[in-house]
């Protein structure tokens, strides 16, 4: 999940792409919780928002 990003020509430091990878989380968490009482987010979509959200837990918890 966490990516080589660049920004203004330099690459970021680990603790800048999983700032990142958390804002990216946050930003589809709101899109889903806007969607889902108007029945628009699909099954699949959860079931990949879950597994997302695991990964980012297990990476969360093994971030020093």
């Amino acid at each position: 999940m966490i990516e080589e990003n660049r920004r203004i020509g330099r690459p970021m430091c680990r603790s800048a792409n999983f700032a990142v990878v958390l804002r990216e989380a946050q930003w589809e968490l709101d899109r889903v919780a806007f969607r889902l009482p108007r029945g628009e987010v699909s099954r699949t979509e959860r079931h990949r928002l879950a597994d997302v959200l695991t990964e980012l837990a297990e990476q969360l918890r093994d971030y020093e």
